[in-house]
């Protein structure tokens, strides 16, 4: 038997013996590492409880839903940091990375010479150095362009082309990073998330 919007739910073993616990729309956690990196995101707010009541990561933040068994009573956490280092590949910084979809959202998928409106599939980036003349393949060197805009610009500076900028490239703000992270975030969960960022002062993806 439930309330609308709300389901039952048998917790995973080992934690098989809380019983039932009852949430209403679903949350994702986000999970540092002890090092206060970015780790991964737990899809399953089941998964993140399971990582702190085993003891393996403390949480930072929690949503103002709870969970509850006959006997027991949880927060959701929201953020999560484990308790010790776990081993990642060695990679490039997540988001230093000028691609498409990073460079689309920091200029709010607008052209950033002539404004218009674009989309992931129409849309181009463009080097305002251009690489032949030694313009870095870097965020703060790409920016969106048009097609005709781009075409217009062809192997020259905005000025040569007679083109201006409306914005200068820089790097992400936390929360373009979060929206690069995923393909859709919940209001609730992007609130909490750069709460706690703020709140801690946790800068992540630095360089």
């Amino acid at each position: 038997m439930s309330g609308a919007g709300e389901t039952w739910l048998r917790l995973p073993i080992p934690f098989a013996a809380i019983g039932y616990a009852r949430i209403g729309d679903p949350v994702r956690c986000m999970v540092l590492n002890s090092s206060f990196e970015f780790l991964a995101i737990e899809e399953r707010w089941i998964d993140a409880l399971s990582l702190v009541l085993a003891g393996k990561a403390t949480p930072l933040e929690h949503y103002p839903e709870v969970v509850r068994s006959q006997h027991c009573q949880f927060n959701l956490p929201a953020v999560v940091i484990m308790r010790y280092q776990v081993k990642t590949l060695r990679r490039r910084p997540l988001f230093n990375a000028p691609t498409r979809k990073a460079v689309f959202i920091r200029d709010n998928f607008e052209c950033q010479y002539c404004g218009v409106r674009i989309s992931m599939s129409a849309g181009t980036r463009d080097h305002v150095m251009p690489r032949s003349r030694g313009g870095a393949d870097t965020l703060a060197n790409v920016v969106t362009a048009c097609r005709s805009c781009n075409f217009r610009k062809d192997n020259r500076t905005p000025e040569e082309a007679g083109l201006t900028l409306r914005r200068k490239p820089g790097p992400l703000s936390d929360e373009e990073k979060v929206q690069c992270l995923l393909k859709t975030v919940r209001t609730k969960e992007r609130a909490a998330w750069i709460t706690c960022l703020r709140r801690l002062g946790i800068a992540l993806w630095a360089a």
